[in-house]
């Protein structure tokens, strides 16, 4: 078993976010989720933004209140991120879905996405989701893999901008 935890965003892991941020910024264009694109220039600041957003303060149009929660290593180590989306409207039951999650670019493929998601269903229960709603790029099949082992099952495929998007589901109780 991993030894990770999950854990709100707290002023505790500065140092370990910003470095993930650096190094997701030289190797990835796009940050999956896309909260890791908040700017981190005022730490304290960004930490109440991803607050209000949990419950739709500060939400931008289009959105959906939003709970975001990173996975840390041994009490420091910031490894990835996942956001919990409370509700669905039209694009996220299409495409985006309940849940998005990234692993930083250097711990990638050593199952803490696996982990991360397997964490974070329990938290999406609280939240009133009993059966999420996860997709992943067709082109992604690492990331299909860690939704399989969650329990995800297929659904369908749609084309958006370009891209073929998987949707799983997830069975949450």
């Amino acid at each position: 078993m991993l030894s990770v935890k999950l854990v709100k965003p707290s002023i505790e892991y500065k140092n370990s976010y910003i470095e993930m941020i650096t190094e997701w910024k030289k190797v990835d264009a796009d940050f999956t989720p896309f909260v890791l694109g908040e700017d981190t220039s005022d730490f304290p600041a960004m930490l109440k933004r991803f607050e209000g957003f949990t419950r739709g303060i500060g939400v931008k149009e289009g959105f959906v209140p939003h709970s975001t929660f990173w996975l840390v290593r041994d009490e420091k180590d910031v490894l990835g991120a996942i956001n919990i989306r409370h509700v669905l409207n039209e694009y996220l039951s299409k495409v985006g879905g309940h849940i998005g999650y990234g692993v930083r670019p250097a711990e990638r493929n050593r199952g803490y996405a696996t982990e991360m998601l397997r964490l974070a269903l329990p938290e999406a229960k609280k939240l009133g989701i009993s059966r999420a709603l996860i997709s992943c790029d067709k082109a992604n099949p690492a990331s299909a893999h860690v939704i399989l082992k969650n329990g995800g099952v297929f659904e369908s495929e749609v084309l958006y901008e370009g891209e073929i998007v998987q949707r799983y589901w997830v069975e949450i109780g």
